[in-house]
């Protein structure tokens, strides 16, 4: 099989920048800071700070300095283990602390108002997994990952976005958890980046998180070693009060204040033209040096802690765009907005060269997400009537915008800074109005684009078309008279004729789990159909999508546009039913006033009402039940009764309740709506107690009971509340029913100790003995509770009925004794029942015996107990042995045991008769050459080898016990076979020589005698003394001519008595 893939892909993160170099000064008080806030029990840390206070820079130095990042090979341990890290230069140290933080760094994430992407949960779940997966702090998550698949299609992309809550929980914190404690991961902390949470509330949608909200929510869930560090504006630290991390400000203040001094210093050595423009007109006695100071005093409380204002300004000093001439600094602007309303003041001097470029601007502001050149080329032309813009021309017109516009890796243009973006939208009450941009004209250059360019659009991008047409506000102020339609009828049209599938852009997965309603209205209106099928919940229509999230917007949209109430999902669920499923009490309200069915059952006959009560939701059932009754939700006057005929589905309501364990609906049911405790589920089958007590539910049973239920009904398998409760092994809820009086015998229908037996509860099984329960009653098949727990192997239970006296020997109703239902278990059990007096050769109605029985279900240690209890060997034991060589083994070596203890004896007869019962039983398997016959059922070749052992040891003991009755003849014969078997064995020369020797033939015993010592093993001392033993007592009978035997032989080994221990 091929190696799994990892599918999960990062987002791509560029940092725009309009410098090659980078200066990063001073920030050491804050990793200090930062070093201390993680190392402590917070969550995380929060870094807030006003726009341009180097809040990003701070991420992506880290990022930087990371295992992500170009400059990850500087090794602070090395800085620390100097004798005097005084000694270190500043901006050593700052490396250092960057790089012994940043090495925790296992995953980072920017958020970008303009790169829609970055701003999604979906998408920041998704990637989050990624970039953890390439962090080789965390190899072992990855290896995790690819062997779990389901973990890999749980973090797709579209799962992420279909649920993130899931996805983050079961794909990354889950297995991190399971991985930390098993020591697959180090002890130590991790750290997870995310720059610009206030970035993302720029897209917040109109249901579901922000990656705020979304932090906030998992924060309990998260472990305590994976630490967040996120960055936030300060106007926007409202949304961060959720989070329970450290606060820390970039705002000025003292270390902030040091910090851009040390930046000030570090751009004027770099570049000695900033200091010649700071300028003093005061007089000669004070020096360049102090001038200089005093101008970074002045800049630095402007600034306000902004890097981005002194950075800005230094940069004006250094392309000598202002001069300080006089110590008012008047040339210096005060703000941010006065710094780029001078950049565009330098760089576009008059109203017409401005707006060459404002179409570029406004379409760029526009953008859902970074634009190629080629993109923003056509969006601006498109907006042009009577002329076209040369591709030189705008190129040229472009170049205009090269200090504000940055290109990026992928060959996209994002602007440099978000409060430059912002500054081009949006000025405060006291700021000029000058080269503010029109996002209408941007919104309607895209929209023109997709339409005109890039038609017939998919779903995605229809969708981006509407939101662009929306946010233009196409055609305002103008009415029928002057387009001939309205003018939401015209954008309609637009989108109809540019988008390749209208009802499938609805329906897109995005829009589906986190819709956009103002854009969904638009699509209906292009033609969009309201019943639309998804992909989704079973393949189910986007009324009851939206009805099972319950967004109450879209479901209002979709009625007002016609959608069928009663359409269904593959399980046959409305709208109703899912958005009672989900408790979504408002939706359902909404669909009922729009028409929708109450009465309506899906596949499993499930009403709404049924949804709402097995779900647990009070709330939904009350409403419910209000609107089929036509009354008040906290009194419904009901006849008794007629609730049943009146609600349907009130009664499997009542059961759904009360088997998923929701008390409160349960008593709501019972004493408002008066439905009575008793009456089967026409649909389940089940009374509310014997639901209540088959899944063990004391607190529900109680309720019921004290409200009247009958503890002796029966479900519609026959089953009696105490019978369920005993079979589940609810032991308080078996005592708790007794006392209420029910049936210890079940009420006529399953009997409970039966119940209990099988299932192994050995305490509720003395309970009910106690109680008076008969140990010896059956079941419809005449099983008793001891067969039961013989069957099943229970051998605790087994023990407690046999000492209440059940009758060990009772037969089922097909003859079947306890001991022979347990001869497919443990060897134990088998071995108690026996010594407790159980008969080992009762026959049941098929003739078999236990024996034949564990044969049968080739159960060996089973089989070896009833041989060592001498279980006998009948015809039906053969045939169920027959095609089992494992168990032909086991019986042929009983038979040769039998044998070896009747020689033993001096009962060579009745031994004989054994050792030729078993040759008749294994001649048919394996032939005098050592051969297995052609029977149907040839012996394995991995048996045969053993088979012949055991023929040769058979044949080898019958021709000892025929010299023994004096038949030498036999005996030869016998001894013959044995030797074709084993032709190499020296018993089998050995037991030639004795038979010959036997029929008083010394001369031709001799040869035999000879080769049995030279195949005889030298180390087995025994049998040569014997061998060589009898060589001389042949040789001293040819000698002497004598016929009978010489001294006493009783010392001799008789090696033809040796047989096989085979299992």
């Amino acid at each position: 099989h091929p190696s799994p893939q990892l599918t999960l892909r990062p987002l791509f993160f560029e940092v725009p920048s309009t410098d090659n170099q980078t200066f990063f000064s001073g920030r050491q008080w804050l990793m200090r800071d930062m070093e201390k806030a993680l190392d402590s029990s917070a969550s995380g840390i929060i870094v807030s700070g006003c726009p341009g206070t180097g809040k990003t820079a701070l991420i992506l130095q880290l990022v930087e300095y990371s295992c992500f990042g170009r400059k990850r090979n500087c090794e602070y341990e090395e800085l620390r283990e100097q004798s005097d890290i005084r000694e270190m230069l500043p901006e050593e140290l700052t490396i250092g602390m960057f790089t012994h933080l940043a090495s925790h760094v296992v995953a980072y994430h920017f958020c970008q108002a303009d790169n829609n992407s970055t701003c999604l949960v979906g998408e920041f779940v998704h990637s989050l997994a990624a970039q953890l997966c390439q962090a080789p702090r965390l190899q072992a998550y990855r290896e995790y990952l690819l062997s779990e698949p389901h973990l890999l299609a749980c973090l797709s992309l579209k799962e992420c976005i279909a649920d993130p809550d899931l996805a983050f929980m079961r794909g990354i914190i889950e297995p991190l958890i399971i991985l930390r404690r098993n020591g697959s991961i180090d002890s130590s902390n991790s750290i997870i980046l995310v720059d610009g949470l206030c970035e993302a509330e720029y897209h917040r949608p109109d249901h579901g998180y922000t990656i705020a909200s979304f932090l906030a929510r998992h924060v309990p869930e998260m472990p305590t070693w994976l630490k967040v560090v996120a960055t936030v504006r300060t106007q926007f630290l409202e949304l961060s009060k959720q989070l329970p991390y450290t606060r820390l400000s970039l705002d000025e203040s003292d270390n902030v204040n040091k910090d851009l001094l040390e930046y000030f210093n570090t751009r004027l050595q770099a570049a000695p033209i900033i200091e010649t423009n700071i300028k003093c007109s005061t007089g000669k006695s004070e020096g360049v040096h102090n001038s200089v100071m005093k101008f970074a005093q002045y800049v630095l409380h402007l600034s306000q802690g902004s890097f981005l204002f002194l950075k800005l300004i230094l940069d004006l000093l250094e392309r000598s765009h202002i001069v300080v001439k006089s110590t008012n600094y008047k040339v210096v602007p005060i703000s941010l907005a006065q710094i780029f309303l001078l950049q565009f003041n330098l760089r576009f001097p008059t109203v017409q060269s401005f707006e060459k470029v404002t179409h570029i601007l406004s379409v760029c502001l526009a953008a859902l997400y970074p634009l190629t050149l080629v993109e923003i080329y056509y969006s601006v032309n498109s907006l042009l009537v009577n002329t076209f813009l040369p591709w030189d021309e705008f190129c040229h017109r472009f170049e205009s915008l090269t200090d504000f516009l940055v290109k990026r890796i992928d060959n996209t243009y994002m602007f440099f800074h978000p409060s430059f973006r912002e500054w081009l939208i949006r000025r405060d009450d006291n700021e000029s109005p000058k080269f503010l941009c029109d996002l209408r004209a941007g919104h309607c250059g895209i929209a023109f684009r997709l339409s005109r360019v890039q038609a017939p659009l998919d779903s995605e991008k229809s969708m981006e078309l509407g939101h662009h047409i929306l946010k233009a506000h196409m055609y305002r102020n103008m009415g029928p008279a002057q387009l001939g339609l309205c003018p939401r009828d015209l954008q309609a049209m637009l989108v109809a004729t540019s988008s390749a599938n209208v009802g499938e852009a609805i329906a897109n997965l995005r829009n589906i789990y986190t819709p956009n309603v103002k854009v969904s209205r638009l699509m209906l209106l292009a033609g969009g159909s309201p019943n639309q099928i998804t992909e989704c919940l079973g393949s189910a229509p986007l009324l009851c999508m939206y009805a099972y999230q319950g967004i109450l917007a879209m479901v209002g949209l979709l009625i007002e546009f016609g959608a069928d109430m009663e359409m269904t999902n593959s399980q046959g669920c409305t709208a109703l039913s899912l958005a009672c499923q989900r408790g979504h009490t408002d939706v359902a309200r909404r669909l009922i006033a729009a028409g929708a069915s109450l009465s309506h059952t899906d596949t499993a006959e499930q009403t709404p009402l049924v949804h709402a009560a097995k779900n647990g939701h009070r709330d939904t059932v009350i409403y419910l039940l209000g609107c089929q009754t036509g009354n008040d939700r906290n009194s419904l006057d009901i006849d008794d009764g007629s609730i049943e005929q009146l609600v349907p589905g009130s009664r499997h309501a009542l059961i759904a309740a009360a088997q998923n364990g929701h008390l409160d609906i349960v008593e709501y049911l019972l004493d408002t709506a008066e439905l009575i405790p008793d009456g089967i589920c026409p649909v389940t089958g089940e009374t509310a107690l014997t639901a209540a007590c088959s899944s063990g539910n004391a607190a529900i049973a109680d309720a019921l009971l004290i409200r009247g239920a009958t503890p002796y009904s029966l479900n519609a398998r026959q089953l009696s509340p105490l019978a369920l409760a005993a079979k589940n092994g609810r032991t308080a809820l078996v005592l708790r029913l007794l006392d209420s009086g029910a049936d210890v015998m079940g009420s006529g229908g399953k009997i409970p100790l039966i119940l209990a037996a099988a299932e192994g509860h050995a305490d509720v099984v003395e309970i009910l003995l106690n109680q008076g329960a008969d140990p010896d009653a059956v079941d419809g098949d005449g099983i008793s509770a001891l067969g039961w727990a013989c069957l099943r192997s229970r051998l605790p239970t087994m023990i407690v009925l046999l000492d209440k006296g059940a009758t060990i020997d009772q037969p089922d109703g097909s003859g079947r004794t306890p001991l022979g239902l347990a001869c497919g278990g443990p060897s134990d059990l088998v071995d108690i029942l026996l010594e407790r007096g159980a008969s080992l050769e009762r026959v049941d109605h098929s003739g078999l015996r236990p024996l034949d029985r564990a044969i049968g279900q080739r159960n060996v240690p089973v089989v070896n107990c009833f041989l060592r209890k001498g279980a006998k060997l009948g015809p039906t034991t053969w045939v169920m042995a027959s095609g089992k060589p494992e168990f032909m083994l086991i019986l042929l070596n009983k038979l040769l045991e039998d044998g070896n203890m009747l020689y033993r004896k001096n009962r060579p007869s009745e031994a004989a008769h054994r050792y030729q019962y078993a040759l008749k039983k294994i001649n048919p398997l394996i032939s005098d050459e050592g051969l297995t016959t052609p029977t149907t059922q040839p012996v394995p070749h991995e048996h045969v080898s053993a088979f012949v052992q055991l023929k040769t040891n058979l044949l080898l003991n019958l021709s000892r016990c025929k010299r023994k009755l004096n038949e030498p003849s036999e005996a030869l014969d016998l001894a013959a076979r044995a030797s074709g078997l084993r032709p190499n064995a020296f018993e089998c020369a050995y037991a030639m020589a004795r038979a010959i020797l036997a029929l008083n033939k010394p001369s031709e015993a001799l040869p035999h005698a000879r080769r049995a010592l030279l195949l005889a093993p030298t180390t087995d001392l025994s049998a040569m003394r014997t061998l060589k033993a009898l060589q001389q007592e042949i040789l001293t009978r040819i000698n002497t001519g004598s016929h009978s035997l010489n001294g006493d032989t009783r010392s001799m080994r008789n090696f033809d008595t040796i047989s096989l221990n085979m299992p």
